[in-house]
């Protein structure tokens, strides 16, 4: 992909005027620059004091700043063939590595090799008279969906993923219908007996209506087994994840409702299983411009996400998203298990690095201000708890607490322009009683403190 951008690149400036016109026709460039520094304390281990015996060392110090630079270059190769290429500089994951503050100056090699193509489709209009497909490596979803998102992620690290699909849309006056089907990983052409995972989903949304936005959506996910045919370990693994959720806004009342199920079987244990497993997530939010004061947004949110408490190969309880990026909270979302460092990591067994609603309860609340008199200045402060829904019996027949821990934090957002934003949060996040059952008597157990600012400047 690198030599056929480079190759069209070539062409439009070697090509005589005209011809260079019509190749990247309505050409038009846009993206955006990310710009993180994080400041932080006891994210890995939960302890600040020295360990008794000196191992470990209890250094668990963050204090870094990164860039995550995205250019997206859109131009019209027909009349009604468009194309997208997207350039992504800076991004932890998928072979890509930020580059950190006080580092040494990066040459042109190395900058080619830490720069991934990150989409790059053709979009078609009016397929058969009504459909909009588009083909190639895209992203997909909304920020912070809890089913399905591939994109650009504000968690450490600042991760980017896409997604190798095959899209439809269709628009009538009143509904709105998406459809994919593609590939989240694989192996290359001439590998037998690949170990893929194929991804398909319909989306279904009604539009037309100001106060009511309802969608309805199903997912299946499906992991090819790397066994013979017809043996136990060459069945594959079939997930479904269908749902319901609707935005609901009166007056200065918002709320969003969501229900998702899984369905299918799981065949990567010994023993077949079903996915059996649910999620319900609930947010409200209420709006009061008080006159010469400013606007005030109290609000709270709860979601329940089902799980396991034995290994009976009983059926998977787990509820699974396809790739979820529901992370509230500061610490706990920054944090998560797709970040360069997660929450709890350097704890053996600790497991509570944030995955969605994926056998979670997690409950907040929270308000937001903006002073009448600073317009530009939104100020808040908010608060969750999370824990595991069910856990493992242990072999004395006790179980260790559910309570994952807590979470306190104060942010302050600064919107210079529609498109750039200063954001700063302190957090404070208090492990709770399951990760003292897991460190064991006796062991340091401290809270994780976060310092973190953001930049965000985009050119669309």
């Amino acid at each position: 992909m690198k030599k056929l951008l480079g190759t069209t690149l070539a062409l439009a400036m070697l090509l005589p005027a005209g011809a260079n016109a019509e190749l990247l026709k309505n050409f038009k460039m846009g993206g955006q620059l990310d710009i993180q520094t994080t400041s932080a304390r006891n994210i890995a281990d939960f302890a600040t004091r020295p360990h008794p015996t000196g191992t470990p060392a209890n250094n668990d110090r963050l204090g870094h700043a990164t860039t995550r630079v995205i250019v997206k270059a859109d131009w019209d190769v027909l009349d009604d063939v468009h194309a997208r290429v997207t350039l992504v500089k800076g991004a932890e994951g998928s072979g890509g590595t930020s580059r950190v503050y006080g580092a040494a100056a990066q040459d042109l090699n190395t900058i080619q090799t830490q720069t991934l193509v990150q989409e790059a489709f053709v979009k078609i209009d009016k397929v058969f008279g009504a459909l909009d497909v588009t083909a190639g490596r895209q992203f997909f979803g909304e920020e912070g969906d809890l089913i399905a998102y591939y994109g650009p992620r504000n968690n450490y690290g600042l991760l980017v993923t896409a997604l190798d699909v095959f899209r439809a849309d269709w628009n009538g006056e009143h509904m709105s219908l998406t459809g994919i089907a593609g590939k989240t990983s694989d192996t290359t052409v001439a590998a037998l007996g690949n170990v893929a995972t194929d991804l398909r989903g319909l989306v279904a949304s009604c539009k037309g209506h100001e106060m009511i936005k309802p969608t309805v959506y199903v997912y299946n996910m499906v992991q090819h087994a790397a066994g013979g045919l017809g043996s136990p370990t060459g069945k594959n693994t079939n997930l479904w994840v269908a749902g319901a959720k609707a935005k609901i806004m009166s007056g200065g009342f918002s709320s969003h409702f969501e229900f998702a199920k899984n369905f299918g079987e799981d065949r990567t244990t010994a023993q077949n299983t079903n996915f059996k497993g649910w999620a319900f997530l609930t947010k409200l939010g209420y709006k009061a411009d008080v006159s010469n004061v400013g606007m005030f947004n109290p609000w709270g949110e709860f979601g329940y996400g089902t799980g396991d408490s034995n290994f009976d190969y009983a059926g998977n309880n787990n509820f699974q998203a396809i790739a979820t990026d529901y992370r509230p909270g500061g610490i706990y979302g920054r944090f998560d298990n797709s970040a360069a460092v997660s929450l709890g990591q350097g704890i053996g067994g600790f497991g509570g690095s944030s995955n969605g609603l994926s056998n979670r309860i997690i409950w907040g609340f929270g308000v937001n201000m903006t002073p009448s008199a600073i317009s530009k200045l939104t100020t808040g402060v908010q608060y969750y708890r999370y824990a595991f829904n069910r856990l493992p019996n242990l072999a004395n027949g006790q179980r260790n607490s559910r309570n994952i821990g807590s979470e306190v934090d104060v942010t302050g957002e600064w919107k210079h322009s529609e498109n750039v934003s200063f954001k700063a949060t302190a957090g404070t996040f208090q492990p709770g009683a399951y990760v003292a059952d897991v460190k064991g008597a006796n062991a340091a157990l401290n809270p994780a403190v976060m310092l973190a600012g953001d930049v965000s400047i985009r050119f669309y």
